[in-house]
């Protein structure tokens, strides 16, 4: 299945680097943070899309959606496993 964690997890490092101190990933939150969409179909295609997206974008070309919260603290591998946990449930 595509992406993969290894994908994913590169892609969460490369999203880090640019997080701002008025960034928010959620509606509430109290931390910097960007919102980031996954978009998958079975055939392997994916995309994706940071920000408040309001289901338009790139990810959401694609049949099945995985959204997470990428932050300072967050650990990369772990924000991985989460969107391809979503995309596994979705698909499968």
């Amino acid at each position: 299945m595509k992406p993969t964690i290894k994908e994913l997890y590169e892609l969460c490092r490369h999203i880090k680097k640019y997080i701002e101190d008025d960034y928010l990933a959620f509606e509430g939150d109290d931390k910097p943070g960007i919102q980031l969409t996954v978009g998958a179909d079975k055939d392997g295609s994916w995309d994706y899309q940071t920000g408040d997206n309001s289901f338009s974008g790139g990810a959401y070309l694609h049949q099945y959606w995985a959204n997470v919260g990428v932050y300072r603290s967050s650990n990369c591998l772990d924000l991985a496993q989460e969107l391809r946990c979503q995309l596994a449930d979705q698909m499968y």
